[in-house]
C-alpha cells in the first residue's frame, strides 16, 4: 500500500519501536525484597542466589539486606547490604530486644528513605520474636509506605519451644507489622515443624526460607510476567486494600484433566504453613499456569472453586499464564488477603514509627 492509499499516513498517534520501547523502560516496576534481621537476610540471600529467575522486561528487582548484627550480614548474598544503628548497636546486633531494633532502624532512617524512595513494590521480610526482624521490620515498611510503595510484609513465627517472651515479642512485632504495611503473609515455624518433625531444625528452617521464595516469587510475577494474563499493579492495590493478615498457598497436579485442577486447588486453599484460614479472605489473587492443553473448561472450573471457597463479597483477581514445562500438567498459587486474626486490634491507631 502506498503512502497515498494510506488512511493513516499522516497520522502522529503512531510510534515506531524504538519508542515503545522506551515508554516500556520508564514504566518499569522498581521491586525491593528487602531481608530484615538474621531470618529476613536468609532468607533474601537465599533468593539472591537465584535472582535469574526473578527476571523480567517489566521491572527491576533488587534484593537488599539490613541488619544490626555486621558479622552475620557479611554471610549474606544480596545486591545491597547495610548495618542498621551503627551508633547504637556498634553492628553487633540488638541482643534480642526488639525495642533496640526499633531504635536502630530509627536512627538510620536517612539512609532507608533513600533507599525506598523508588520503589514501587516493597517486600520486606523478617522473622518474629527476636531483636531486629521484630523490632526493625516495621519501621523500615513504614518508611516504604510512606514514600508511596505498595508494601508487603512477610513474617516467620517464631516455635513454641522458643519461649514465651519470644512469643510475645512477636504478636507485638506482627500488630506494627500489620499498622505499617498493606499486609503481612505469616509462616508458622511451629507448623513446618509439625510437618518435618524427624528433620534437623536447619533443615526445616532452610525449607520455610524456599517456602518464603515461591510467595515472594508469586507475586513478583503476578504484575510482572510478559506471557501470561497477568493481574496489573494497579490490582495488587486494590488486593491489599483490604488489610488484615494474608496467606500463600500452591498447588500442582499431574493428574488427568478430569480431577488435576481440582487436587491443585486443594492444595493451595489447605496451607499448611499458616495459622490463618485463606477461605475468611476478603480478597484472593488466584494464578493459574499449565501447559496448552489445559482447557478453557479447567480454567472456568479453578475460578468456580475460588468463588465457592471464599465469601462472596470478597474481590477475586485472576492471572493466567501457560509454559511448555506444565504441559500434563496444572500449578495453581492463591495469595489471599484482609483475613481477620488475633492481631488486628485497632489497624488504624497511629503508631510512632518516627524518631
Amino acid at each position: 500500500m502506498s503512502d497515498t492509499d494510506n488512511p493513516f499516513s499522516d497520522s502522529d498517534i503512531f510510534i515506531d519501536e524504538e519508542e515503545l520501547k522506551k515508554i516500556v523502560e520508564e514504566t518499569k516496576q522498581q521491586i525491593l525484597v528487602i531481608g530484615v534481621g538474621g531470618a529476613g537476610t536468609n532468607t533474601v540471600s537465599m533468593m539472591a542466589q537465584k535472582r535469574d529467575q526473578f527476571k523480567s522486561e517489566n521491572a527491576e528487582v533488587y534484593f537488599i539486606a539490613t541488619n544490626t548484627d555486621a558479622q552475620h550480614l557479611r554471610t549474606i548474598n544480596a545486591d545491597y547490604r547495610f548495618v542498621i544503628g551503627k551508633e547504637l548497636c556498634k553492628g553487633r546486633g540488638a541482643g534480642a530486644d526488639p525495642k533496640v531494633g526499633e531504635e536502630a532502624a530509627k536512627e538510620s532512617t536517612v539512609e532507608i528513605d533513600n533507599l525506598v524512595k523508588q520503589a514501587n513494590i516493597a517486600i520486606v521480610v523478617a522473622g518474629m520474636g527476636g531483636g531486629t526482624g521484630t523490632g526493625a521490620g516495621p519501621v523500615i515498611a513504614n518508611r516504604a509506605s510512606i514514600g508511596g510503595a505498595i508494601t508487603i510484609g512477610i513474617a516467620s513465627t517464631p516455635l513454641e519451644a522458643e519461649g514465651k517472651v519470644r512469643e510475645s515479642n512477636a504478636e507485638s512485632g506482627i500488630k506494627n507489622f500489620l499498622r505499617a504495611t498493606n499486609t503481612v503473609i505469616l509462616f508458622s515455624n511451629r507448623k513446618l515443624l509439625e510437618m518435618v518433625p524427624k528433620e534437623r531444625v536447619d533443615a526445616a528452617f532452610s525449607l520455610a526460607n524456599s517456602i518464603m521464595m515461591d510467595a515472594i516469587m508469586g507475586i513478583i510475577d503476578s504484575v510482572t510476567r510478559v506471557n501470561s494474563v497477568n493481574a496489573e499493579i494497579t490490582d495488587l492495590k486494590r488486593l491489599v486494600s483490604k488489610k488484615g493478615i494474608g496467606a500463600f498457598g500452591a498447588g500442582i497436579s499431574d493428574s488427568p484433566p478430569g480431577q488435576r485442577v481440582k487436587e491443585a486447588f486443594n492444595q493451595a486453599i489447605n496451607n499448611p504453613f499458616s495459622d490463618v484460614n485463606i477461605g475468611d479472605a476478603k480478597g484472593l489473587l488466584i494464578s493459574i499456569t499449565g501447559g496448552k492443553d489445559l482447557s478453557a473448561e479447567e480454567h472456568m472450573e479453578a475460578m468456580k472453586l475460588a468463588n465457592a471457597a471464599i465469601s462472596e463479597n470478597a474481590l477475586i483477581i485472576q492471572r493466567y499464564e501457560t509454559q511448555p514445562e506444565f504441559e500434563g500438567k496444572v500449578k495453581i498459587v492463591l495469595f489471599a488477603t484482609g483475613i481477620g486474626s488475633k492481631y488486628d486490634g485497632n489497624l488504624s491507631e497511629e503508631i510512632d514509627f518516627e524518631n
